[in-house]
């Protein structure tokens, strides 16, 4: 067995990155050329820490966009009365040009221009500056391009021109001197559990305020200036060093984020982690900034199929998010890191950190990623944070409860399917974090298909958010589930079944049958008659199961075709299966043999195999590959005859053992 510590990579591994970037530009690599699972192929998509796919598919995507000009996009109107226009898109447009034609070194007056009039659009409209939804989502972009091609950047120095750079640190300063606080910084009141405006706004902020004040401390201009709060930048620099040293202690030690599975809000919150990975100059923040990268991809890793991860979630949007595996942050990364999926279609301004970070998936997070065959059948469980402070459940700060996460996210996973969900007390929604409670998805993803996928859902009052929908119990390859009496915009109770990737649907006895490619899979509200709506008019194509009383428990059961001669006999089996209702109590036996029991009136816990599921187990990550214990910030990351050591608390030894 290889037992390997994770350390940042070295110097001469550097330069080999960037010849190696460099070559395939001219090459000019078309992505056909060595498709995964043929021979060419298989040492690109077997990925090292030196990342030579990553880079040829990094290379091509901005080689292919060479010699185009500047495609500016519109600023739009505000999003709220009393807020700034919503120019996201706008500055999107901007950076994303600019750190085209700097790395390709082509247009470099116009990438100038580009990030001087992005700058001077903040200065000059400070309600936009102010806005939440604006400046922090692509300030880290800004920042990195000042490391590695402004007056001292590590990659081309002087690329990136002085005027532009001054125009730069003088909107971050505009932005920081007001949001910065050390009161905010303080990590021993904290325990970084208080989160500003979200979790990933929150991330956001900090790694932007933190980045800021590392460059200001050593620059003339800015090195005594005061912030709002009275303090220079070499106290606000010393204080988000500590607090986000401590924030990816906490992550490890306690589950890592409340956005669980999130791609999009995790996409979107981890990008300033590649910053502080390649240009921290405290050795001990690059070191955790780097694990806590390997930790996120490991945890995705072992939860997906083709690039789309299952298992339970929060913050899943209802419409084209819930129902499609498409076009997700983290679903583009994991192309360019594993060359799994499809290639996106462009090269989308929250990617670009990861894409020019240092950072690269060692080999056994690519092992575990790229060959589920491998892994076989298992579970995860995770404990994640949820559980508020009373009183802080909302904005503008929630304080999370820092004794327990109150949430088991549980997942089976197969090699044709991931079906999972988040367990947790049927509390009223005051109990938690409105980040952790809004849009909490739960359902089955299938192999062969993004979009291949049986999702029980709470339909919404407005259309895409509702607040502690449901409750859920899961044992392996069953779920029940139920619409929780403490929702807050639910309707109905129904279930998506998508046409992409699974068989017409087949009715026998109250059970719905269909066939994935290596799946089966059955679903059955306990109560009551269903109907059944076709999806509106789009992309996205199936259709939902609604259940005419909304306060039924429904039965999910998935299985994987080996464990079944054929289908006829996984629907006879299934139909056979024992379901009882009395005194609002649900008894079950699945087709696992696992007996439960699911109190219809939400007024215990479920329980499994006759004992209640432990929402708060020993460890914080559990499965036979992601493992560490809770609050003790090491974990060990294993595929195969690798092993990956996470160890939070202290540097690791720099050794590579391997057993005989």
């Amino acid at each position: 067995m290889s037992i390997a510590f994770r350390v940042p990579v070295t110097a001469p591994v550097k330069t080999f990155l960037r010849l190696a970037f460099w070559l395939s530009c001219a090459w000019q690599i078309p992505a056909a050329a060595a498709p995964p699972g043929d021979a060419s192929g298989a040492a690109d998509q077997g990925l090292s820490e030196l990342g030579t796919g990553f880079s040829t598919r990094v290379a091509q995507a901005f080689e292919i966009q060479r010699g185009k000009p500047l495609a500016r996009a519109k600023k739009e109107p505000p999003l709220g009365p009393g807020r700034g226009q919503y120019v996201r898109g706008y500055s999107f447009s901007l950076v994303e040009f600019a750190t085209r034609c700097l790395l390709l070194n082509e247009q470099v007056p116009e990438a100038n221009a580009a990030l001087i009039e992005n700058a001077r659009h903040y200065l000059e409209n400070p309600d936009d500056l102010s806005d939440r939804d604006n400046f922090h989502w692509h300030s880290e972009m800004l920042l990195r391009l000042i490391e590695m091609y402004g007056a001292k950047g590590r990659e081309a120095a002087g690329r990136l021109g002085p005027e532009a750079e001054t125009e730069i640190l003088a909107a971050v300063w505009q932005y920081a001197r007001r949001v910065s606080k050390l009161s905010d910084a303080d990590a021993d009141r904290s325990q970084t559990w208080e989160v500003h405006e979200s979790e990933n706004h929150h991330l956001q902020i900090i790694t932007t305020l933190w980045h800021f004040v590392q460059i200001a401390r050593e620059l003339p201009e800015y090195r005594e200036m005061k912030f709002e709060d009275g303090f220079r930048a070499e106290e606000h620099y010393l204080a988000w060093t500590n607090y986000l040293k401590a924030y990816c202690l906490e992550r490890a030690r306690k589950g890592l984020f409340i956005e669980a599975g999130s791609d999009n809000y995790n996409g979107v919150a981890i990008k300033g982690l590649y910053n502080m990975f390649d240009f921290a100059a405290d050795p001990e923040l690059a070191r955790r900034a780097g694990l806590l990268l390997d930790l996120f991809w490991a945890c995705w890793a072992e939860q997906q199929l083709d690039g789309v991860r299952g298992g339970g979630k929060a913050r899943i949007y209802q419409g084209g998010d819930s129902l499609s595996g498409r076009g997700s942050h983290i679903a583009r990364l994991a192309w360019f890191y594993f060359g799994l999926g499809q290639p996106p279609k462009s090269v989308f301004c929250p990617m670009l950190s990861a894409l020019t970070s240092r950072w690269k998936p060692a080999q056994v997070l690519a092992d575990l990623a790229q060959d589920p065959s491998s892994r076989g059948n298992y579970a995860v469980r995770q404990r994640i944070q949820g559980l508020a402070v009373p009183g802080f459940h909302t904005l503008p700060v929630y304080h999370l409860r820092t004794d327990q996460g109150g949430i088991l996210n549980y997942a089976w996973c197969t090699p044709g399917f991931v079906l999972g969900s988040l367990m947790f007390e049927a509390r009223p929604g005051s109990d938690w974090a409105a980040i952790s409670s809004q849009n909490r998805w739960q359902g089955v993803v299938f192999s062969g298909d993004p979009e291949a996928r049986i999702v029980p859902q709470v339909q919404s009052e407005n259309g895409d958010v509702v607040y502690n929908a449901h409750w859920s119990v899961q044992e392996r390859g069953a779920l029940i589930t139920q619409k929780l009496k403490t929702h807050r915009f639910g309707k109905s109770m129904r279930v998506w079944f998508s046409e992409s990737g699974l068989s017409a649907r087949h009715e026998e006895s109250g059970w719905f049958f269909v066939t994935a490619p290596e799946a089966y899979a059955a679903v059955r509200p306990v109560s009551g008659g269903t109907a059944w709506e076709p999806a509106p008019p789009g992309r996205l194509r199936g259709a939902w199961m609604v259940c005419e009383d909304e306060w039924t428990p429904v039965i999910l059961e998935v299985a994987g075709k080996t464990e079944w001669p054929s289908a006829e006999a996984f629907q006879k089996a299934v139909v056979a299966l024992p379901i009882r209702q009395e005194a609002g109590v649900v008894h079950y036996t699945s087709l696992a043999g696992d007996t439960f029991r699911f109190w219809a009136d939400q007024s215990r816990p479920p329980e499994v195999n006759g004992r209640r599921v432990d929402l708060a187990p020993r460890l914080a990550f559990d499965s036979p590959f992601v493992r560490g214990e809770w609050n003790s910030g090491v974990i060990t990351v294993s595929a195969g005859d690798r092993r990956l050591v996470l160890d939070f608390n202290s540097p690791p030894e720099r050794k590579t053992q391997t057993n005989p």
